[in-house]
């Protein structure tokens, strides 16, 4: 074993793996929960344990994604697919970075194919969400809606599910079912960013304005 070789050895040693997951599965629930900054934070720290961590290295650039930093989570997502191509969720936040970068064919590509994959369920669910991101973005609010429902039909406590439902069917001129939809988001957790959120739309729904649909 070469010098170089044997340093790489106690660098993976050292790493603690064990104490990174704690803040892995911290920062995942609060990317679950809309707080992609202080994901972000936690993340770092979970990556200072245990740098190698695939988990934390692909859920700290899906918080960065959702913050809007699309280069710095590409980045992360290039180099975690130039180690496992076949990673479903890291394929599936590439899909959306692409999407918010104006790629929308690559995009379509990646969570088309990823909305169908049945052995990770959670790639799927984000794969079907995001597309129907796109398709609301195209103005095709009819597919949009549709991937919309199967995201809270998978995953019924997915709250943003609601919410993005809601602002399709609004667009589409549902404003009935629009209204149902953000309140059935708020009743599930009231306390989630995107409950209060369901909340405000309902809000600005009831004065008569429309700002929260995409025209």
């Amino acid at each position: 074993m070469t010098p170089g070789s044997t340093n790489a050895v106690r660098r993976v040693l050292r790493e603690d793996h064990l104490g990174a997951s704690t803040f892995v599965e911290k920062g995942w629930n609060l990317i679950a929960n809309g707080s992609f900054e202080e994901a972000e934070a936690v993340l770092l720290h979970a990556l200072e344990l245990a740098p190698s961590d695939v988990r934390g290295r692909a859920m700290l650039g899906w918080a960065r994604m959702r913050q809007g930093l699309y280069d710095e989570a590409q980045e992360l997502f290039a180099n975690l697919l130039s180690e496992n191509s076949l990673h479903a969720m890291v394929r599936v936040n590439l899909g959306y970075v692409c999407f918010r970068k104006g790629d929308l064919a690559r995009a379509a590509d990646l969570l088309t194919h990823a909305s169908r994959h049945a052995r990770d369920p959670k790639a799927a669910l984000y794969a079907c969400f995001y597309l129907g991101l796109l398709l609301a973005a195209e103005e095709n609010f009819i597919g949009a809606e549709s991937c919309f429902r199967r995201t809270v039909f998978l995953a019924p406590s997915f709250i943003e599910g609601y919410y993005e439902l809601g602002r399709a069917q609004l667009a589409a001129g549902h404003a009935t079912d629009a209204r149902e939809t953000w309140k059935l988001g708020h009743q599930v957790n009231r306390f989630n960013i995107w409950g209060k959120r369901c909340a405000e739309a309902l809000r600005v729904a009831d004065r008569g304005e429309k700002s929260i649909s995409y025209s």
